[in-house]
């Protein structure tokens, strides 16, 4: 599950829970729109407890797209799906706000 919220300059996608590939289709699709619009795009991945790693590749083709407060088994979920040289990772959604 996922929504989005804009605020100035920033789209926030929170997920929660279990994201299927469907949902990660949702989200990259929703993202790589806010980034060509020029906005920032941060997805909260905080309340997120599984991903379908191959749907994290979906993220990779996604310029400048951030992400904050997944847990280590989350991150490492999307690195092996390959998106992880490519999302920039944050703690948290502020810090990932801040970020230059």
């Amino acid at each position: 599950m996922y929504e989005a919220r804009q605020q100035d300059h920033v789209t926030v996608i929170r997920a929660q829970g279990d994201l299927t590939r469907g949902e990660l289709v949702g989200i990259a699709a929703l993202a790589g729109q806010a980034r060509r619009q020029g906005r920032m795009v941060v997805i909260d991945l905080q309340g997120v407890t599984h991903l379908h790693y191959a749907g994290a590749t979906l993220l990779k083709a996604i310029p400048g797209l951030r992400a904050a407060g997944a847990s280590r088994y989350v991150r490492d979920l999307v690195h092996a799906g390959g998106a992880g040289g490519h999302v920039e990772m944050f703690d948290d959604v502020e810090e990932a706000v801040r970020a230059a």
